[in-house]
Parts: structure tokens; sequence; C-alpha cells
């Protein structure tokens, strides 16, 4: 049942298969899984059941359907008409792709056995009864079901954005399906010059879903939301930042955008004199920056961020320079069975890891050194791997 139709869109499951339709005893035994979500899908199954003690149960031509979409196995290819000539799948009704609805390589379809059976969806017919089909439509649709699993699934990924209308932006995800980024959530805050964003690639999440338009509409602000528990640990501090103010100076400090995702306060006190700042500075202008402190409440994340080196928080310090010495390094190590833990010799120090007792078991004997692949100065961890040298 894998060569079935396989538009899908926004019923009841938004998940890879579609769990509404009725299966044969026998199908829900085997495991079969169905991908269309169209409103056809039940009748499309009960088709293919037919068909199997029936050859001529959807064999005719007038079952294609304009806009909906079917497998199809490429047969002939002409240059002279630039067209592929293919099959439907099941009734081997003809079907005609212009190379203008195909995105592969032609070469393809003719050295590599399984490219030339695809999705394609039918565009038009004409009075001699021959069927058009886009392979490009077809690609769309897989494409518009990776964005269903996003939504359902709150993962990120990347669009391009294309231009500007009114409210927002018209992105690109995968250089096929057109989606919609407001203008407010196409930045971690407010953007300053929306033309400056224009061809640029950004990690986004699906924000919402307009069924009605058949239109995703995405946010970067939401990925920042869910990705920063994993990208805190990027934050470098011993590094001066190009800080961006988010809005006017506010009474308490002012609010900075850095690398165009992180938002952190600069104290009012970090300034000799605050109420210059209040009076000259305004949304948009730029100030260097360090990261001064970053601390954990309920996993709201709180970036403090000071204008002087001198004053960024000694411990995160150490744990900056423990990365800079360490991170993508392999050092030999001695344990502690007693403690179930290994003491890294790092440059004459000693860093002492705690593992679980099954896992110093398991590698004791067969890896002499360790890897750093990550060193976290916001919750103070090291993590390694153990390696052959």
């Amino acid at each position: 049942m894998q060569n079935e139709p396989i538009e899908n869109d926004l019923f009841a499951t938004v998940g890879k298969y579609n769990t509404n339709v009725k299966l044969t005893p026998e199908d829900k035994k085997a495991g079969v899984k169905i991908l269309c979500h169209e409103p056809y899908a039940q009748e499309l199954y009960d088709m293919y059941r037919a068909a199997e003690g029936s050859a001529s149960a959807i064999s005719h031509s007038k079952d294609l359907q304009k806009g909906h979409p079917y497998w199809v196995i490429a047969k002939t290819i002409s240059y002279e008409t630039e067209e592929i000539y293919a099959e439907e799948a099941l009734s081997s009704t003809s079907v005609v792709i212009p190379f203008k609805e195909f995105s592969g390589s032609l070469e393809s379809l003719v050295n590599d056995e399984e490219s030339r059976e695809f999705v394609a969806v039918i565009y038009k017919s004409n009075t001699h009864g021959e069927y058009y089909g886009s392979e490009k439509r077809g690609i769309a649709l897989t494409l518009r079901q990776d964005l269903f699993d996003h939504a359902k699934n709150n993962t990120w990924f990347k669009v391009k954005l294309l231009k500007l209308i009114k409210g927002g932006y018209v992105a690109l995800y995968k250089d096929q399906v057109e989606c919609f980024v407001p203008g407010s959530h196409a930045a971690a805050n407010i953007v300053h010059n929306f033309s400056d964003l224009l061809g640029k690639e950004i990690m986004v999440m699906v924000d919402n879903y307009d069924e009605s338009n058949d239109l995703f509409i995405l946010s970067y602000k939401k990925y920042v939301q869910h990705s920063m528990p994993q990208m805190i640990t990027e934050i470098q501090f011993d590094k001066e930042y190009l800080g961006v103010l988010t809005n006017k100076p506010y009474d308490f400090g002012v609010f900075v955008e850095i690398d165009g995702y992180y938002t952190g306060l600069i104290h009012k006190s970090e300034f000799e004199d605050y109420q210059t700042i209040q009076n000259t500075m305004k949304t948009g202008d730029t100030i260097p920056v360090y990261v001064k402190d970053v601390t954990v409440k309920k996993s709201q994340y709180r970036i403090v961020l000071t204008l002087s080196q001198d004053q960024i928080n000694d411990e995160k310090v150490q744990w900056q320079e423990l990365r800079n010495r360490t991170e993508n390094k392999s050092f030999p190590y001695q344990v502690n069975a007693r403690k179930n833990s290994i003491s890294i010799d790092i440059d004459g120090d000693n860093f002492e890891v705690s593992l679980k007792r099954k896992d110093l078991e398991k590698n004791l004997n067969r890896y002499p050194k360790v890897r750093v692949y990550q060193v976290d100065p916001i919750n103070k961890r090291l993590n390694f791997e153990f390696v052959e040298d």
C-alpha cells in the first residue's frame, strides 16, 4: 500500500499516517500504513483493495482526477517534445510529464530504475484524453507533510525569506512550499529594517496552519523560545558582542540583543551617566557588550550583560577557560573506582567527573583516553566520550 497517493491535509490527524482509514483485518494484521490524508483516502484504499481481485477496478482514464497525486512510472523520454511519458502505477493510464514540471535528473530516469517511479499531481487533460502531471507539485505535497510533522513534533527547520508582503514575508521551504512569516515573528525582537532580511535563511517553527488558505504560519521567535535550552550553551564569556538595543532605555536599564538571537539586560549601574543614555540612545542603536552571567530559574534563562570584561562572573570565566583548553581535544585519565569517577589530566590540572558504575566498567579497559566534546559553563558540566587515542 506504499504506492498510494500521498497528498495530506490537516484533518483529524497531522502525523505521517492517516489513522482514520478503516483497514481490512488482513491489512491491520500486516501493519499496512496509509499516507494519504485527503477526503478521498478511504475510497482510494477501497479501490486499491478491489484492484487486487480485479485489474479493471480502477483501470479507466476517467479515474485520474485533476489536482490529485498519483504514483507514476516513467517509460520513455522525448527530447524532441521535452516530455516524459509515464503511466499511473496502478491503472497504467498514460500521464505526460513536461520537462518543466520535473525537478529531477533526466539522466537518472535512464540509469536508475528506482528513480523512474515518483509522485505526480494531475493538473490538466486535453480533448484527446491525455493527462498531464507535475512531479514538482508532487514534491510540494510531500514537503507539506514534512511541515505537518514539524508542527506536530515542535521541531525547527530552515526557510528562505523571498519577498515582503503586507504583514510580513513570503518564505520558501526547501525551494518548494511557500509559507508566511509575520513581520513581528521574523526576528528575536523588533525588525529594524525589513529589507535587510530578504534573501536570508532563518530557522523557524510552525506557529499555526491557516486551513482556509492552506498556508503555514512560521515563527523565528518560537524557534528561539524552544531552542534556547540547547543554544544557551553556545554563549561565550570571553567574547565582545555587538549588541543592538531592542527598546529605548528603561528606568532600570537597557535590553540588548546579541547574535540576532539572545536578549540580555545591561543594568543602569553599568553606565557612568545613565541619564544621558536615556536621553540619547534609542531602539536599533548598537553598543559593545560582554556576557556577565547567565542564570536559570524554572527553565527560564536570564542573561546579564556588562560593558566591562572585568565584571564577568569569575566562575563563568574559569569554565570558559576550561572550554577553550579542552573542547574537541583528547586527554588521558585515571580511575577512582571507590568514587565511581575518573580524573582527567588537563595540562597538569585534574578534573574529576563522576560516572555511573556501569559506564565506568563498560569503558574502563577499552579506551585509554577521553575526548571532551562540550564544556557547558552555564550548567557547569563537562561532556566527554571514551576514545582510542
